[in-house]
């Protein structure tokens, strides 16, 4: 958590902070990161950034969490818990490419957590994130199962988990230059595609999503 003075500063100075510490660590990594120059693309000293966090660590881990708060508050702050699990899933693939399309630096944070040297950040963040999605999914595919639009005898627990993958690499794919070549060969695009050009590609993943858990014909 940061130190009191945090709070105490201009909204719309601790937003450019976030916004440039977002940049920079999605950027270049954690160890790749310098305060002094994040201080001076932010507009404010190298010391006072260490009279608003204890060190680069929580920092990183601050800015990690605001980053997860805001895909949390684009995604589930405008889905309805009483839609069926097909039109959930629909809002949180649109809501999640959207979002991506807005902070494209929070989703390469996500990304880079995982990668070797981050344990420890990994320890603290995935739980909160992982945690609650999966049990969303879980219990909007079993009311499905239970209301008759998903097929019975599904593996709840897997197919909880290959919708979320799916989800992930998607947003990946909008991002990174390796998944995002990646995407156009699976999907044979022209283009390389973006949150901004993803268009009739994410109808096309969206359905064979869905297609996962509807009932079979017949």
């Amino acid at each position: 958590m940061p130190k009191t003075t945090f709070d105490k500063i201009a909204p719309a100075k601790r937003e450019r902070l976030l916004r440039e510490a977002a940049t920079l660590f999605g950027g270049r990594g954690f160890a790749g990161t310098d305060i002094a120059e994040l201080a001076t693309r932010a507009g404010v000293s190298k010391g006072s950034i260490y009279t608003y966090f204890e060190g680069k660590d929580d920092l990183y881990l601050y800015v990690c969490r605001d980053g997860l708060a805001r895909s949390r508050n684009a995604v589930y702050g405008g889905l309805d818990p009483s839609w069926d699990v097909f039109r959930q899933i629909d809002h949180i693939f649109r809501a999640g490419v959207a979002f991506v399309g807005q902070w494209p630096e929070y989703v390469v944070l996500y990304i880079n957590v995982a990668s070797p040297g981050m344990a420890r950040f990994a320890d603290e963040l995935s739980l909160e994130v992982e945690g609650r999605t999966a049990a969303h999914l879980k219990q909007v595919i079993s009311q499905g199962m239970a209301d008759g639009i998903v097929r019975s005898g599904l593996d709840v627990e897997v197919a909880a988990f290959t919708i979320n993958s799916i989800y992930i690499t998607l947003l990946q794919s909008l991002v990174s230059p390796h998944y995002r070549i990646r995407l156009k060969q699976y999907l044979d695009l022209q283009q390389t595609p973006s949150a901004e050009t993803i268009g009739t590609h994410l109808d096309r993943i969206i359905n064979c999503v869905q297609d996962l858990l509807r009932p079979a014909e017949g």
